[in-house]
């Protein structure tokens, strides 16, 4: 599907921006994206559940909260870290820029840059940030690994309840970090037996006003998912979301283990052993469902584990080194 191409390509030579959206807007549902949200992403879409730094009775929490539900406390200042990121056309691996070729300058406030990429032949993905984007990560990531832990069940258990199709742990995130843009052009090649091309313009004005130039003439049948038109345009558009997952494994030990990466885990003694099965032969599409499969094969004396996106950069780094070499 579009939405998998898109987050995949970007990711094996992005990994530290972490699960990129093909649906980064939040279409009025919530404000934003925020640090401490619990939800899950279908079809690139966010679907937020409730934000574990935010009291039960918050106005956010229109449709309820988990029993027994606790918001997480911190005593860091500052909370989070932020950083921005620039302008720019991110384009995966197998994408090239032919901009050159056809580009046409803006030569006055009226006029739109035009910009052309190609896809010979196999799969990429181009996400077109006309205007900076901003990113914030929780600088409690231990914090948020323990409650994550201690907390899944009840949140698995809200999430059946609400009736959302929610049959798995490892569906629901944590959110930990996110870049939030005030518009945005996706695109996503699929393989194909010929070169793909695709053409578009955009015009802006200052830091917050965008007016996208994108024609079904220009995409030329490649999927495309375009972000907000207009003028001084909020800045609550999610095209990269980090977090953590958890899953159980149907075997009675007590350990719980991370994948590689630096996430930080909780000491045995903060988790519970539990016997739940998880279901048999489903298909993971996600990533990191596919790395939680292998962290249970590997690791047959495990109970739980945890990933975080960042786990990711680790795989897709040597996946690439090997393909290079």
């Amino acid at each position: 599907m579009n939405y998998d191409i898109f987050r995949e390509e970007l990711a094996i030579k992005y990994p530290d921006y972490g699960h990129a959206l093909w649906k980064p807007n939040p279409m009025g549902r919530y404000p934003a994206v925020e640090v401490g949200d619990v939800g899950f992403i279908r079809e690139g879409y966010f679907h937020r559940l409730f934000n574990i730094l935010l009291p039960a009775d918050h106005e956010s929490h229109r449709d309820g909260v988990p029993q027994h539900y606790e918001p997480l406390v911190l005593r860091t200042s500052p909370p989070t870290n932020t950083d921005t990121l620039q302008p720019n056309n991110l384009r995966s691996y197998e994408v090239a820029d032919r901009s050159d070729e056809h580009r046409r300058t803006a030569s006055g406030p009226d006029e739109a840059e035009q910009f052309s990429f190609s896809c010979s032949k196999r799969r990429g993905a181009i996400l077109s940030l006309p205007v900076p984007a901003q990113a914030e990560d929780t600088v409690a990531r231990g914090a948020f690994a323990k409650f994550i832990v201690k907390h899944i069940d009840e949140w698995f258990a809200f999430a059946r309840e609400c009736e959302l199709g929610i049959s798995r742990r490892e569906d629901i995130i944590l959110v930990t970090g996110r870049h939030l843009a005030r518009s945005w052009a996706n695109i996503a090649f699929q393989e194909s037996r010929r070169e793909e091309q695709v053409s578009f313009g955009v015009q802006v004005h200052g830091d917050s006003s965008v007016t996208w130039q994108f024609t079904l003439d220009g995409a030329r049948g490649v999927p495309f998912s375009l972000g907000p038109s207009g003028l001084n345009l909020p800045e609550n558009q999610c095209i990269f979301i980090r977090g953590f997952r958890v899953t159980r494994f149907s075997k009675i030990f007590p350990r719980l283990r991370g994948a590689a990466g630096p996430a930080q885990l909780p000491d045995d003694s903060d988790s519970d052993t539990h016997v739940i099965s998880t279901p048999a032969e489903i298909d993971y599409q996600d990533p990191l469902h596919i790395l939680l499969e292998y962290i249970a094969a590997r690791t047959p004396d495990c109970d739980m584990a945890l990933v975080h996106d960042d786990d990711l950069r680790y795989i897709y780094t040597d996946a690439v080194c090997s393909s290079i070499c």
